[in-house]
């Protein structure tokens, strides 16, 4: 059996890789029969030892390799060993399961055309605002929670398809509500929390351009209490920690080791790098002179705080 799982929503992702894991029986026998191979740098001999090797006291094996599909994305000269793979495939034994990961979109060539149509291909994108509020509920009656709509609603508005960290959360809600009905009230007590995730939703939606996205964030922390004023002081300190972490990289400290400086972990640490990589040193620089400007203007009663908000948003496109 060969299945692609294809896609950047590494929750379900994962989920559905767990599921495949419990394939193996008896599941005391899982572990030592499952194999994680790195796709960027296996070679086609040991994929196929892993692959062709009796399975100990159960009934399958399971290969997992990461990233292969997209390393065999490049031109056949390169391919080398590889434009056999397809045969290879063909003849692999009943107890043997592939399971090729890939957080990327799958390039196109004939070679992965053939690999593609010899399996299973299931993708996981992430979820669109209707599907993503189907998910919350789905994952409510799971944890035997029950829940006012317009808390859900404001979980997926808030959080967005972060879904490990939406489940987190609801695991937290769940041992706070000793099972009572869970309101918009009670998710507003997560309210730092709440604040910090559209803090990223601004600053990620300026740095992509999507000037909409970034005023919907931003009403949405307005609405849970905060000042613009309060929100540009939000956006500042997100751009100093950029800042940092862009100075750290240059200097070559190894990433693991940014959080440490920066005085940042989990997942608003994540966000800072995975920020870091979208944006230059000159837009950072540029978007915290407008920062200033905004400040001035409502200083010198040139703006209302709220007008001069707006007008900075469009800005910093």
């Amino acid at each position: 059996m060969i299945i692609v799982l294809e896609g950047k929503d590494e929750y379900r992702l994962s989920e559905r890789v767990s599921e495949f894991r419990l394939t193996v029986t008896p599941p005391e026998m899982s572990d030592i029969n499952t194999t994680r191979l790195d796709g960027n740098i296996v070679t086609i001999e040991e994929l196929l030892t892993s692959l062709t090797t009796v399975p100990f006291m159960a009934d399958r094996r399971l290969v997992i390799v990461e990233g292969l599909l997209n390393r065999l994305g490049g031109s056949k000269k390169d391919l080398g060993e590889w434009l056999n793979f397809p045969d290879l495939l063909k003849n692999l034994p009943p107890t043997a399961n592939l399971l090729l990961i890939e957080r990327e979109p799958i390039p196109s060539n004939k070679l992965l055309s053939t690999i593609l149509r010899l399996g299973q291909v299931e993708k996981f994108s992430p979820l669109r605002h209707r599907d993503l509020l189907d998910w919350i509920n789905t994952r409510c009656s799971k944890l035997g929670l029950d829940i006012e709509r317009t808390a859900v609603a404001l979980i997926a508005d808030s959080v967005g398809s972060e879904l490990r960290l939406i489940d987190s959360e609801l695991n937290k809600i769940k041992t706070y509500s000793r099972g009572r009905l869970i309101t918009r009230e009670d998710i507003t007590l997560m309210v730092p929390y709440v604040r910090q995730q559209n803090v990223f939703r601004v600053v990620d939606s300026v740095i992509e351009g999507r000037t909409r996205d970034a005023l919907n964030a931003s009403s949405m922390l307005i609405e849970l209490g905060e000042s613009p004023s309060g929100i540009v002081r939000m956006i500042e300190r997100q751009l100093r920690f950029l800042i940092l972490a862009k100075h750290l990289l240059s200097r070559k400290i190894p990433t693991g080791d940014i959080g440490k400086h920066i005085n940042l972990s989990g997942y608003p640490l994540q966000k800072t790098l995975e920020m870091e990589r979208k944006i230059s040193q000159a837009r950072i620089m540029s978007m915290h002179d407008n920062l200033l400007k905004s400040n001035i203007r409502v200083r010198e009663g040139k703006l209302t705080e709220q007008e001069s908000f707006d007008l900075l948003i469009s800005e910093l496109r």
